[in-house]
C-alpha cells in the first residue's frame, strides 16, 4: 500500500466501505474537514469554478436510470446522442457557477423540441402520456414551436453568505423554513385552510 500510493511519514489514508454515491460524499466532508484544521483554506479570497458538461442520467440506488440534474435540458449531441449513446455517457448542456465550494447559480440550455423531450423522459422511465398528463402547458405550448433558450439563476442569498461569513443560508434569509419547508410566520404551507366569503349586502 505504501508503494502504490506514494505514502510519506506523517500521511494518513481513510478507508470507507459503502456504495459509490455514499463514500463519494464522505470522502467530501473528510476532505472539507481537512481543509479546516490543517488551515489549507484561505479564507481573505474568493475563488470561483464553472462546473459544466453535467451527465443526463444517472444511476438511482436500485440500478435505475434517472435525471442527474434537470429534466428539461438540452441534451449534448441532440435526438442523436439519445438514440445512439449509452444514457450514462450522454451529458447535457447544464452548469453552475460555485464561489469557494459554494454554489452560486445554477442554469441550462432548455430542451425546447417536444420530440427530443419525449425521448429524453422515455430513457428514464416515462411515457409519452405521463408528460402530457404532468406538464402539459409546457409540452402543448411547444407544439407551437419555441425558440432556443437558456438561462441562470443568481442565488443572492448564498452571495450574501458567503459575503457575511456566514456558515449556514438561513443565518441571512429574513424569515426561513424550517426543515418541513414550512414559513412559521406565515403559517405557509397549510394542510388545510378555510376562506371566509362575506356576503355583499348590495
Amino acid at each position: 500500500m505504501i508503494t502504490r500510493t506514494g505514502l510519506k511519514p506523517g500521511d494518513a489514508i481513510f478507508f470507507i466501505a459503502d456504495t459509490e454515491k455514499v463514500a463519494a460524499e464522505i470522502a467530501g466532508e473528510i476532505r472539507k474537514e481537512l481543509g479546516k484544521r490543517l488551515n489549507l483554506i484561505d479564507e481573505s479570497m474568493f475563488k470561483f469554478c464553472w462546473i459544466i458538461d453535467f451527465p443526463m442520467y444517472e444511476l438511482s440506488d436500485e440500478g435505475k436510470i434517472e435525471f442527474s440534474h434537470n429534466p428539461f435540458s438540452m441534451p449534448q449531441g441532440g435526438l442523436e446522442a439519445l438514440e445512439n449513446k449509452e444514457p450514462l455517457d450522454i451529458l447535457a448542456y447544464q452548469y453552475d457557477i460555485v464561489c469557494n465550494g459554494i454554489e452560486l447559480s445554477s442554469g441550462a440550455v432548455r430542451n425546447h423540441d417536444p420530440e427530443l423531450m419525449v425521448k429524453a423522459f422515455d430513457i428514464a422511465g416515462y411515457s409519452k402520456d405521463v408528460i402530457e398528463e404532468k406538464f402539459s402547458a409546457l409540452f402543448n405550448a411547444f407544439q407551437y414551436g419555441a425558440p432556443p433558450h437558456a438561462g441562470i439563476a443568481p442565488g443572492v442569498d448564498r452571495m450574501l453568505m458567503l459575503l457575511t461569513e456566514e456558515s449556514n443560508i438561513r443565518g441571512v434569509i429574513a424569515f426561513p423554513m424550517n426543515s418541513k419547508a414550512q414559513d412559521l410566520l406565515m403559517g405557509s404551507p397549510r394542510k388545510s385552510y378555510r376562506r371566509t366569503i362575506e356576503r355583499c349586502p348590495y
